[in-house]
């Protein structure tokens, strides 16, 4: 058993409009405002199979007083999610262990990470950590991810599609594509939660807009459709 990881850029892929007709259940859950170092946890139904959609904006305060440089972050050497810096990381933890978090409890992190280059510019980073996404220890877990381009005055937004091991993301439209297969044993089934997360060290987040569709099987949309 191994855990498998892609990473896409350079072009925009985004998922195809019938996955949307396996939206159920939805539950609208923006405005929330994470402070450093904080974790918030979101309150649904399932949490195994997800249609998410989110924006988040960064206190522009907190963004003009960061002023020290972050020329060296890469995802897959930066320590994943609990490695923090003044703007990030910050996102979304599915597949998470709903009966606790932090620690070795399981979770796969979805996150932005806000990097201010040498000449004052911001640089975006967007990651997928799989490093806790399984107590399991014959699994490949990685951390993986790229620079996103973010134009002046666009908010950042991800949509995650999670289906039990598989978790996709695409960042800002899509210009950014992330699929991992991670294998929880622990956060399965009733036991899976999702949680936002603001491990910066110095930048309050909110979530401008958040909204978490609950899917069917689309076995299941099969089935129906022909009875």
């Amino acid at each position: 058993m191994t855990g498998t990881t892609t990473m896409r850029w350079g072009g925009m892929t985004w998922p195809v409009e019938e996955v949307e007709t396996l939206r159920t259940n939805s539950t609208d859950l923006g405005g929330v405002t994470i402070d450093c170092g904080s974790v918030f946890p979101l309150s649904l139904h399932r949490a195994t199979q997800l249609d998410i959609e989110a924006t988040f904006r960064l206190d522009p305060l907190d963004i003009a007083v960061a002023n020290e440089a972050d020329v060296g972050y890469n995802c897959s050497t930066s320590g994943g999610a609990a490695g923090r810096g003044m703007l990030g990381p910050f996102g979304l933890l599915v597949l998470a262990d709903a009966r606790r978090h932090g620690g070795d409890a399981e979770r796969t992190a979805v996150y932005f990470y806000v990097a201010r280059g040498l000449d004052g510019g911001l640089n975006t980073h967007f990651c997928h950590d799989e490093t806790r996404s399984s107590c399991a220890n014959d699994i490949v877990k990685r951390v993986v991810g790229h620079t996103v381009p973010v134009l002046d005055g666009e908010e950042l937004s991800v949509r995650v599609l999670v289906d039990h091991s598989i978790v996709e993301s695409f960042a800002m439209g899509g210009r950014l594509t992330a699929t991992s297969r991670v294998y929880p044993t622990e956060a399965i089934y009733a036991n899976a939660g999702v949680y936002l997360f603001n491990n910066a060290t110095g930048a309050r987040v909110t979530t401008t807009s958040l909204v978490i569709h609950e899917m069917d099987s689309s076995y299941n949309q099969a089935y129906m459709a022909s009875l």
